[in-house]
């Protein structure tokens, strides 16, 4: 997206509410993050795993992006 877009943001926020839906409990992310532009994320728990959904905003490449990943430890 375009930086710091409208369109991005509600991508972000469609995306963890869809998440939401289907992971269902949401985990307080740990420890502060040291980055120079905004950043945002919602973590899931998820039968074991955990999902994030993030938004982030890079001023250097003048885009916004919408991040989900999902991390399993099995």
């Amino acid at each position: 997206f375009a930086y710091r877009a409208n369109e991005a943001t509600q991508a972000f926020e469609q995306l963890t509410r869809d998440v939401a839906v289907c992971a269902g409990d949401f985990v307080e992310p740990q420890g502060d993050v040291n980055h120079p532009d905004s950043y945002d994320l919602r973590l899931f728990s998820f039968k074991g795993a955990v999902i994030a959904v993030s938004l982030k905003d890079k001023g250097a490449l003048k885009k916004s992006y919408v991040f989900l990943r999902l991390d399993n430890p099995e």
